[in-house]
């Protein structure tokens, strides 16, 4: 069946007396009408109306010359009393930063939050029914529409009003129309004449789940979106949802615009902060100029033009001169941009992300850098930090706890300046010529410009305009950037299976290794085909979550391999076993090895904690290695680790294991988890299961020290078993992302032992006791300082004897030196410098050659040492130039 929202429409239409008309608008006498723009349904009250009320039909007329003033904080306590009012529980806002979701990095829609994944399927986690939630989201797909349309945000409160469980629970289309009506024209001051309600269709982007949807508008502008998620689409088929759901998103900043009729979005929402920017940078904004262009400028999308001339059509449509747009309206919609990019890496970095060119880090950099480039091309002094901090203050009342990472937002902001600043003095280079070569950048050049050298599209025209050249980029140049949405998107890679065997019938395995300190059992042999066994039932831990499999053996042969396939657990034998269908065998894990797996596991936790309280709550895990030999954990964080952080992560870890500690591992439902814990249980993203197993560390106190989901095996009731934790390396493994390799328990004793030998052995070979090494070596380390500078005088003399030989030569100089290459090149060069007319062949015995000419010389280098070796009858294998030459005579 091939699903699509046009052919749903349709079928929906047919059928509006189900889908689309609640009780309310028969109450009221709402008519339904076939919008002559679009030709989508919608309903009005006003019987002469024949357009729908999008604003691509019917221009913004909400805006007011008299306008209102209300803050954030105080426009929710409006809002969220009305549904208390009705009956809706108010929940705390989930984190930006999709931890709950395998497949997301950010969140971006407030049902998001109770969505939750298992085995391919969509479930939900709710706190209460029904409810409401201030969701903070972010979307990038519009970048280049903010501060321009008045409207686009790279960060939004959707203010989701949710309802669950539909029929058994009662909240429906009536229900949600009642109350959309009676907010928009009781609370939000609505004409009943102006609202419309647009008949569509919502899917997921595979139609895995659909529904109809009702779109309210007023004055040209989009309120809200009321979903009603009726269906799912599976194994071909259309079914109804066993529990519906009411999914109604509120655009929070819209209804603060439409309830203080200011010119933008902007100025309804960003009141304090454009305070503090225009008082700052003495940036004077001319209200009545941009009244001319603010409502022509709502009526344009930059992503879905193609053409290009936007800006032009706006002047000429608004009576403002290009001097006007640019000195007056490009840098007040800078500002607005400025605004919406600094609150919305306010959230992100609270939350946990960083910019950097990996996954959506990729989006906060090309924020953040968009924000510089402004700041530069406008020439706007303006304290970033503290128009944070005046964002910061403005959401506090709302969002508890958003003013916490202020320190760590300064820090990002310093390191992701100074290296925006390094990149483009070479970036100014790279620019000019990217701009000579060509009058017009598509996204493909752009994405490499910004890939490679951190370019902006925003610079670009930047260096463009200060070399005075022409230069025409997309107007949709961001979203050519972000194309394929792969960075809102994490890409979720499923392990295959990789085995030929038929597993077909057979149950799941019982897992024995969380119930089993033995490591012994005995088990029956489901199926096997030559070094495969399947058991149905096994003590033997499967590799997963970055833990390495349990080695032993299996009546009597070893296993090399454990892997779980579909919760099926292969066990892969160093040989063909000679086991058949239904026979008992006995299983005996290695327990020395799998004790090193467990201390390595647990230790990994601790790092983690210990990170986190040395760097900052944005050092997530972003993946973990353990086995028997060491372990590693990436962690993120915004510039690469200090000598000095990493001895202190380390020292932090073991003062956890030297105070003592309890491990504990708890089988818990999903929704209590996060409740106790919070989302940084999804240390590594998300777990697709509806109860999860927690492993929690905390201090003999009771204190937390660490809690997160996992199904590894660990410590628990010998937690000395850990003994130290010694961090061996630390790099950086790519932008934003730091690698931590560390032992611990027994492979900790072994390293150490290692180093002992190792340090035994260099006493050796410096002819020193071990207490002296370190004055040993630097002893020596001068004396081959000394010798080197001797051997480079010698070497200067020889090669001032060996030029007055060859200068006394005539013609192209022909000679064999028993020099290495790269003295055979300097040589060549000193020759050439003072004798521009002459050319030189220079090779030693091994065969390396280098040849040169000098400018004057009338012959060339490659021609030179060609020919020479056709003397020798030699072939050449190597290059050149005329100038310059070299490579091997065989």
């Amino acid at each position: 069946m091939d699903l699509n929202k046009e052919s749903l429409r349709r079928d929906f239409s047919k059928d509006h007396e189900r889908y689309y008309s609640p009780k309310l608008f028969k109450e009221e006498g709402f008519i339904r009408k076939n919008c002559k723009g679009c030709g989508k349904n919608f309903w009005t009250l006003d019987s002469g109306r024949e357009f729908c009320g999008d604003s691509e039909h019917q221009p913004y007329s909400f805006m007011k010359d008299k306008t209102e003033d209300i803050s954030y904080l105080d426009f929710w306590k409006k809002f969220s009393g009305f549904f208390e009012r009705n009956g809706h529980t108010v929940v705390e806002k989930y984190p930006v930063v999709s931890r709950w979701r395998q497949d997301l990095y950010f969140t971006i829609a407030s049902i998001q939050d109770f969505q939750r994944l298992e085995n391919g399927k969509m479930g939900f986690e709710y706190s209460a029914n029904p409810l409401l939630v201030p969701q903070i989201c972010m979307r990038f797909n519009d970048i280049p529409n903010v501060g321009v349309t008045g409207r686009h945000m790279t960060s939004f409160m959707m203010a989701g009003q949710h309802a669950f469980n539909y029929p058994k629970e009662g909240y429906w289309v009536d229900r949600t129309i009642e109350l959309n009506y009676g907010f928009l024209t009781g609370e939000l001051g609505v004409k009943k004449e102006e609202l419309t309600y647009i008949e569509d269709v919502w899917a997921m982007g595979d139609f895995s789940e659909f529904g109809p949807c009702l779109e309210s508008f007023a004055n040209g502008l989009e309120l809200v979106n009321s979903v009603f998620t009726e269906f799912e689409f599976t194994n071909g088929k259309v079914r109804e949802l066993d529990g519906k759901v009411v999914d109604v998103g509120w655009g929070f900043e819209r209804l603060i615009w439409f309830y203080t009729r200011k010119q933008t979005a902007y100025d309804a929402v960003f009141r304090k902060e454009l305070e503090y920017a225009y008082s700052a940078t003495g940036l004077r904004p001319d209200r009545a100029l941009y009244g001319k262009v603010a409502g022509k400028l709502g009526e344009i999308d930059i992503t879905e033009e193609k053409s290009g001339g936007l800006e032009d059509r706006v002047m000429k449509g608004s009576g403002v001169t290009e001097r006007e747009y640019r000195e007056v309206i490009k840098p007040m919609q800078a500002m607005y941009a400025i605004v919406d990019h600094t609150r919305t890496l306010l959230f992100a970095i609270n939350d946990g992300a960083l910019p950097s060119n990996m996954g959506g880090g990729y989006n906060l950099r090309i924020l953040l850098r968009r924000v510089l480039d402004f700041v530069d091309d406008y020439h706007l002094n303006i304290d970033l930090m503290k128009l944070v901090e005046v964002e910061a203050a403005e959401l506090k009342g709302l969002f508890g706890g958003i003013d916490e990472s202020m320190e760590e937002v300064k820090e990002v902001f310093d390191v992701e300046r100074k290296r925006y600043l390094k990149s483009k003095e070479s970036a100014y280079k790279t620019v000019d010529a990217a701009i000579r070569r060509g009058s017009r950048l598509d996204g493909s050049a752009l994405k490499t410009l910004y890939e490679s050298n951190g370019i902006t599209p925003d610079f670009i025209m930047n260096v463009a305009r200060s070399k005075k050249l022409e230069i025409e980029i997309d107007e949709n140049a961001y979203n050519d950037l972000l194309k394929d949405n792969f960075v809102e998107k994490r890409k979720v890679t499923e392990k295959r299976a990789g085995f030929d065997i038929d597993l077909s019938g057979i149950d799941k395995t019982e897992r024995l290794f969380y119930s089993l300190p033995s490591g012994e059992a005995d088990a029956k042999v489901l199926r096997a085909k030559g070094k495969m066994v399947v058991l149905d039932k096994t003590p033997f831990y499967a590799e997963s979550g970055g833990q390495e499999e349990d080695h032993g053996t299996i009546g009597g042969i070893a296993v090399e391999d454990v892997q779980s396939v579909g919760g099926v657990i292969i066990h892969i034998m160093e040989s063909d076993p000679p086991f058949s269908e239904g026979e008992k065998v006995h299983c005996a894990v290695d327990m020395e090895r799998r004790a090193r797996l467990m201390a390595h596991h647990t230790a990994t936790h601790l790092v983690s904690a210990a990170a986190r309280k040395v760097l900052g709550k944005h050092a997530w895990q972003e993946g973990a290695r353990k086995s028997a030999e060491k372990a590693h954990i990436d962690i993120a964080h915004y510039e690469k680790l200090s000598d000095g952080q990493v001895r202190e992560i380390e020292d932090t870890a073991n003062s956890y294991i030297l105070h003592g500690m309890k491990v504990k591992m708890e089988e818990m439902e999903r929704g209590s988890a996060e409740s106790r814990f919070g989302f940084s249980i999804y240390q590594g993203h998300g777990v697709p299961a509806s109860r999860i197993r927690i492993v929690e560390i905390s201090d003999l106190s009771g204190n937390l020290i660490d809690a997160e989901a996992c199904g590894g095996l660990h410590i628990a009731g010998k937690e000395s078993m850990i003994g130290i934790i010694k961090i061996i390396s630390s790099s950086r493994i790519h932008d934003g992302v730091d690698r931590i390799e560390f032992v611990a328990g027994a492979a900790a004793a072994d390293y150490i032992r290692g180093m002992e030998s190792d340090i035994k052995t260099a006493s050796g070979i410096a002819g020193v006791d071990r207490d002296k090494l370190i004055k040993g070596i630097q002893s020596m380390k001068e004396e081959c300082l000394s010798a080197k500078k001797m051997l480079a005088l010698a070497e200067d003399e020889l090669t001032t004897s060996i030029l007055k030989e060859l200068a006394a030569e005539k013609g192209t100089v022909v000679r064999e030196l028993n020099y290495g290459r790269a003295a055979l090149r300097e040589i060549a060069k000193a020759f050439i410098e003072g004798r521009k007319d002459r050319s030189i062949v220079l090779y030693n015995p091994e065969g390396e050659a280098v040849a040169m000419a000098g400018d004057d010389s009338g012959t060339g280098a490659l021609e030179n040492l060609n020919a020479f070796a056709e003397r020798e009858g030699r072939h050449f294998k190597g290059g050149g130039t005329a100038k310059m030459a070299e490579g091997r005579l065989d």
